[in-house]
């Protein structure tokens, strides 16, 4: 994939995290709340990406499309051993901290770029 296509990448798995938490913003005091680490939170982010991508290959109307992702997305979460709502939290935890949150997506497309090395080199 090009630059600009994992540019288009970067911005759609962006809106999709942010669809996942705009429901669920909160005023309240998070520094008592259970935070997930940079490192999970790059972990959760790619698991979502991948989902989303697997949804996308699927080809199918958006309003199917978008039932098939919550089903995915409660498999990504069970799979790296995370609730929704602590990753939601997190989410908008570092949203606040734009030089966390930088870093974050940072390290998602790095590894997201590596992954894509890997499997171009297995080609």
């Amino acid at each position: 994939m090009n630059a600009k296509g994992w540019m288009s990448q970067f911005i759609l798995c962006g809106a999709i995290c942010m669809l996942i938490v705009c429901n669920s913003c909160s005023d309240s005091d998070r520094n008592n709340q259970d935070i997930l680490t940079k490192k999970q939170m790059v972990t959760a982010m790619t698991e979502i990406y991948l989902a989303e991508q697997k949804i996308n290959r699927l080809g199918l109307p958006r309003d199917s499309a978008e039932r098939e992702f919550g089903r995915f997305k409660q498999l990504v979460f069970e799979k790296i051993d995370v609730q929704d709502s602590i990753f939601k939290r997190s989410f908008n935890y570092y949203m606040d901290r734009p030089k966390d949150m930088e870093f974050i997506f940072t390290a998602l497309v790095d590894s997201l770029s590596l992954m894509e090395q890997r499997i171009e080199s297995t080609k």
